[in-house]
């Protein structure tokens, strides 16, 4: 009996460092959790409501401790809905009426608008100030888009090389480029190409596909060996798939 308790013990997943009774850490930002006990409900439920509280219902006979646990084993799901809510309240935010042309960056539809001073004009989008060539004749989105290509080259090259270093991966060379089809690629010589838009999604997303190619320097194909290898050096890994999967036709 003891023996069959331990082994009961040791079969109990442990709780994931990213819940607690503070919440949820999802990326940067912290969930806030909220307990509620329902006699009627058969089965743990989680919801994310409007207000980004994780309510968690407690069926008759549950536990808060088993309730964190529920919570845990969900994450997957919770990341999900986290980023589906943050992305379609910024779509919502943008009224159609609205004079105001709005560009995805880094996970979020950011305005930009024409401003000026005696001398120059430029455009404001997020914290950038974009100076406007006053000798071309590109529309403000081509202009902010051309900026966020620059921006890109050096903004991602960078992130790449932190991953290789975390992951001892040694890329022969990484190239930044508009692709309309792919969002990376990695060649047999060693070398990483990535699409520029990737500046576009949230962090996670990024992250995912940087890692997914510079997995391939290790394994070429997709065979289980490379999505385990992935799996261990992305976490978010099937958060960032069922992104792309919803919202890549958007950016």
């Amino acid at each position: 009996m003891q023996l069959d308790f331990l082994e009961h013990l040791l079969s109990i997943p442990p709780l994931d460092d990213r819940v607690s009774n503070a919440g949820v850490l999802i990326g940067q930002s912290r969930l806030p959790i909220e307990l509620v006990r329902n006699r009627r409900a058969k089965r743990y439920i989680i919801r994310l409501l409007a207000n980004l509280v994780l309510r968690v219902t407690i069926p008759r006979g549950g536990s808060k401790k088993e309730a964190l646990r529920f919570v845990s084993e969900n994450l997957i799901w919770i990341e999900k809905q986290y980023q589906s809510h943050r992305l379609k309240h910024s779509f919502k935010s943008a009224s159609p009426l609205s004079k105001e042309i709005s560009l995805l960056y880094q996970g979020r539809l950011v305005p930009f608008h024409s401003s000026s001073n005696d001398e120059n004009k430029f455009l404001r989008f997020a914290n950038l100030l974009i100076p406007k060539n006053q000798e071309v004749h590109d529309n403000d989105k081509e202009t902010v888009e051309n900026f966020l290509l620059h921006l890109a080259k050096s903004s991602l090259t960078e992130r790449t090389l932190q991953l290789a270093d975390k992951h001892f991966l040694q890329p022969k060379r990484i190239s930044i480029r508009n692709q309309k089809t792919r969002w990376g690629s990695c060649s047999n010589s060693g070398t990483i190409s990535l699409n520029w838009r990737l500046i576009q999604v949230p962090a996670f997303v990024r992250d995912y596909v940087i890692l997914h190619e510079l997995a391939h320097l290790k394994f070429l194909d997709h065979s289980p060996s490379f999505w385990n290898h992935l799996g261990k050096i992305c976490p978010n890994l099937h958060a960032a798939e069922s992104w792309l999967k919803e919202y890549s036709q958007q950016v």
